[in-house]
């Protein structure tokens, strides 16, 4: 009941992911990004194998063996999807038996949709080709695949959840927006993104360089007004 989408940009190392289901705060169950790598359980999730499968790739893991640590972790896998992809463009996943059609995953240029109780057989290529065909960052493409797989069937219950999330080249999680809880969850996530994207490069300066950056109140005066 759950589609998902990660993807990388290679000129700029970006790597990250979107997430949306028919139930509340996907964000805190679904997909995680570490450096150089976006992992996720779903269907009946369990969000410990995250970070497994992050700990497996930081130790020298390729996406087959990530995947592999996952499915060994995990208890009853015909109950779990599983998908790993790499800053390097290894895309794999899993999906098990007791998983609800329409179900699966695909592996495009740079991504890697997987989804579960969808709408159709369309919603999974529909999200690879929106994220191909997109232009703007990679938050921008993520989006446009998850919109892309929404008007292609989206999943069998009505969206609730949404999640946005991409790290850097510096290991900082870029952007991590949530729409826990609302009836237009993807709607909503790409207004925050919006709003997110005029702001976000003075709040990673706060990290990397706290002297040169501005307050938090002026960030977001300057923004608002």
């Amino acid at each position: 009941m759950t589609y998902s989408l990660a993807g990388r940009c290679p000129e700029t190392c970006r790597i990250g992911f979107a997430v949306t289901t028919s139930s509340v705060a996907v964000g805190a169950r679904v997909g995680a990004v570490g450096p150089g790598c976006v992992v996720f359980s779903q269907a009946r999730t369990d969000p410990r194998l995250h970070r497994i499968g992050l700990q497996a790739f930081q130790e020298g893991a390729d996406a087959a063996e990530v995947l592999q640590a996952m499915r060994s972790a995990a208890h009853a896998n015909h109950w779990r999807q599983l998908g790993v992809l790499t800053l390097t463009g290894e895309g794999m996943h899993y999906t098990g038996s007791s998983c609800l059609d329409h179900s699966g995953g695909l592996v495009g240029a740079d991504c890697l949709a997987i989804g579960n109780f969808l709408g159709s057989a369309e919603v999974l290529p529909e999200m690879v080709h929106g994220f191909e065909e997109a232009s703007g960052t990679l938050e921008n493409k993520l989006l446009a695949g998850i919109l892309s797989g929404e008007a292609a069937g989206s999943e069998r219950d009505p969206l609730q959840s949404a999640s946005l999330v991409v790290m850097g080249p510096d290991d900082l999680k870029e952007t991590d927006l949530r729409i826990d809880d609302s009836k237009w969850p993807l709607q909503d996530i790409v207004s925050l993104y919006e709003n997110w994207a005029l702001k976000s490069d003075a709040y990673k300066l706060r990290a990397i360089d706290p002297d040169s950056a501005p307050s938090s109140s002026v960030i977001e005066t300057n923004v608002n007004k």
